[in-house]
């Protein structure tokens, strides 16, 4: 985002508060208005007056993406400064006073229902609450020979990108819009910019460079699209405002932190019977779309890999004065799946059994399997990828020996999702699928052209989509040009981009499709140049052939006599260009447990084998081995490399990296000196292995993986570290000084 510049173009600095929660009596931007290359200051109340608040799913917040008559978390903007150069605009906001009222602050979600209302409108800080059951839940307690109780809190952290987020709005004369920036779902909030700012959709064009990385954050809309939008408008320029990492840590998004409170009943066999938990999910200081994705996106596998029937989940989503929160990958699965697999290594203990034991009694066996929210789990052998798991690890060589744990986890990964998921939360909805769109052509030069609405971020989408065109069209992936990224070129899919693990389920499907429907006009076109039968046709290496003879015509040909000789084809439909809007099969709406969540379900069993040290209680990786089975391999340098990095990402979100707030709520991690990253030195060697169960469903019999990897690592790890010190680990974020609290109690 940095290297681009436009003529004119204008920079961009933010205001942002130094407290959580505040009243903002006044805005004084005289001075800064003086100063040399300064071109305009705007606040919150500016903003609130001349654009509409951008939608949410709770109606009675209103949200701007700044901060109007008071401040609720520390690092929201206040106010923007444009200048003529980034450092003129630096300098002024400098001198941009901002008079502030502190009040007190929500910081402990458990607390926020006694803490200062911070939407009045809301009337409380809880601004969602369900209960979802099934099955006979009372029951299945009443006959349990064991109920094992626990209380755990998943921590906030970042997605930490290589390229922070950038904006830049270029609005013309024309009333037309042109942002740059890399966000990786331009087409789904291209209406909500359009409503918030009153410029017509059909004006508003997104291009998105190369993205240095994404890992979620860059899913949601960034409410910085429509400030700097609006500042481009105003300035009848193009504006330009790159995040720094500071803003990125304190104020774009956090992964929501969730308190859990768990109830599981079992048999003495250690058969589960019934699964009753009650979460709280702080999703900061807004419920900013996509959010509260990450809610229901944990129902969606929230029994994971194992056959459980009698289930009741209750939720509240509250707000507290801290970063909004957003997707960060997993989004929501990695919550859920803490509280499972960590109860279901406590129950092992309790019933004297193996973490594998309880796991192999309680695994679902026979597929599809529909699970009782209604996800509807499209094969997989999960004995089989747990059981290869453990044989890479060789966990009986590291069991029983001071200081040394094993931890396991076994996921589901639901991946291209179904939005009627929403209605669960929200009854009025009426969204459902997210079908995706690609468009192919054959160029006047013969090479095949796809545009698809994915924005790649480092996952190889351009590779696989070429290979896949390639294979369905006869050609060479060299021959295939790949298109992204600009909402004027590529399919308007209203879903489209790279989110929810979709591209190898949806995205490859309407390539193959779009593509084999172009196959069909190719044969059509050149069974009539060629005055032979369509089915003596075959297309191999970029060429038509007539089968048993050494006529042949090429892909270069063909296009040359369609658009330069139309005439000698008078009559033919001669389009060599072909669309697809697919929708996956399976896709239905309904009430919870009656209607299908997800295209298709990955799973993967991980094991994580560590040393404790006795002194300073830092905690070593001494193996790491990640089974995954996501269906169809469609390449597999590209799905391992997803799963070496979602395993780095999830120990590093596991052991170094935590978003802390203090007291005040005013932020402590804001940079790379105390938020700490691992490095190469901190990856351990990951050991990877698969299975290919091909889905049941999707297209191409792949499955979606992107972020399964991430997903169990945090229970895998606190698993092996409560095995190492036979002490409890009900937190997320597994630090030194927090081992050595627990052992202190202990002793």
């Amino acid at each position: 985002m940095d290297d681009i510049s436009i003529p004119r173009m204008a920079h961009l600095v933010f205001i942002r508060s130094p407290y959580a929660h505040a009243k903002i009596n006044k805005v004084d931007a005289s001075e800064a208005l003086r100063m040399p290359g300064v071109l305009a200051v705007v606040d919150g109340r500016q903003i609130a007056a001349a654009c509409k608040p951008i939608q949410t799913f709770i109606n009675q917040i209103r949200y701007f993406g700044i901060a109007v008559e008071k401040t609720l978390y520390f690092g929201e903007p206040v106010a923007m400064v444009a200048a003529s150069s980034l450092e003129d605009a630096y300098d002024a906001a400098e001198h941009v006073h901002v008079e502030y009222e502190p009040l007190p602050a929500v910081i402990d979600p458990s607390e926020a229902g006694n803490g200062p209302v911070l939407h009045e409108p809301m009337g409380s800080n809880t601004v969602l609450r369900k209960t979802f059951s099934f099955g006979d839940v009372a029951r299945a307690f009443r006959e349990a020979d064991k109920v094992v109780e626990e209380r755990f809190n998943f921590k906030r952290y970042a997605a930490s990108p290589i390229e922070p987020c950038g904006v830049i709005a270029d609005y013309r004369a024309d009333g037309s819009l042109t942002v740059y920036d890399n966000q990786q779902t331009p087409q789904l909030f291209r209406r909500l910019v359009s409503a918030s700012l009153g410029i017509p959709y059909e004006k508003i064009r997104f291009i998105e460079p190369d993205v240095g990385g994404g890992f979620g954050v860059k899913i949601m809309l960034y409410p910085y699209v429509v400030l700097v939008s609006y500042m481009s408008r105003l300035l009848k320029r193009p504006v330009k405002w790159v995040e720094t990492r500071r803003e990125h840590l304190a104020a774009m998004a956090h992964n929501s932190n969730r308190v859990i409170d768990v109830e599981m009943a079992f048999r003495s066999d250690g058969r589960v019977l019934g699964y009753r938990t009650y979460f709280t999910e702080d999703c900061g200081a807004y419920v900013r779309p996509p959010d509260p994705g990450g809610v229901i996106r944990s129902l969606m596998t929230y029994t994971g890999c194992y056959d459980i029937r009698n289930v009741e989940v209750g939720l509240e989503v509250v707000v507290t004065n801290k970063c909004p929160t957003g997707p960060v990958r997993g989004y929501g699965c990695q919550h859920a799946y803490f509280a499972l697999e960590r109860t279901m290594d406590i129950a092992a203990r309790a019933l004297n059994l193996k973490p594998e034991e309880i796991r192999r009694i309680n695994l679902v066996r026979e597929q599809p399997y529909r699970t009782v929210f209604g996800s509807l789990y499209d094969g997989g052998d999960y004995e089989a990828v747990l059981q290869k798991a453990l044989e890479l690890a060789e966990v009986e060589k590291y069991r029983n020996r001071p200081y040394t744990g094993v931890g396991l986890a076994c996921v589901v990964e639901p991946a291209a999702t179904n939005l009627a998921r929403n209605r669960l939360l929200f009854n009025n909805l009426k969204t459902s699928g997210s079908a995706e769109g690609a468009v192919v052509r054959l160029n006047e030069m013969g090479e095949v052209v796809v545009a698809i609405a994915s924005i790649p971020n480092g996952q190889g989408h351009e590779t696989v989509a070429a290979e896949i065109a390639a294979k369905t069209l006869g050609t060479s992936p060299d021959k295939v040009e790949v298109l992204h990224g600009d909402t004027g070129l590529v399919y308007p899919s209203p879903y489209g981009g790279t989110w929810g693990s979709r591209f190898s389920v949806m995205t490859v499907a309407a390539v193959r499709k779009a593509c084999e429907k172009l196959r069909e006009k190719i044969v059509k076109i050149s069974a009539a140049l060629l005055e032979a039968a369509p089915e003596d046709l075959e297309i191999s290496d970029g060429a038509v052939h007539v089968r048993g003879s050494n006529v042949s015509l090429t892909f270069a040909e063909l296009a040359a006599k369609v658009y330069r000789d139309t005439v000698a084809l008078k009559g033919l439909d001669t389009s060599l260009y072909a669309e697809c809007f697919y929708n996956f099969p399976n896709f239905g709406t309904g009430e919870a447990g009656e209607f299908n969540m997800s295209a298709t379900y990955g799973n993967s069993a991980h094991v994580a084998v560590v040393e404790v040290d006795p002194e300073t209680y830092v905690v070593k990786i001494l193996r790491y081995v990640a089974v995954h089975d996501c269906g169809r391999i469609l390449n597999r340098e590209i799905v391992e490399g997803q799963v070496l990095g979602g395993v780095v990402q999830g120990i590093g979100a596991t052991l170094y990296e935590e978003i802390a707030y203090g007291d005040d709520g005013v932020l402590l991690t804001t940079s790379f000196a105390d938020y700490l990253l691992p490095t190469a030195v901190e990856a351990p060697e990951i050991l990877l292995d698969h299975l290919e169960t091909p889905s049941l469903f999707s297209e191409l019999g792949s499955k979606g993986m992107g972020e399964g990897p991430m997903i169990p690592v945090a229970a895998a790890l606190a698993n092996a570290v409560e095995d190492a010190l036979k002490t409890g680990i009900k937190s997320s974020h597994i630090h030194p000084s927090l081992l050595w609290r627990s052992a202190a109690r202990k002793t």
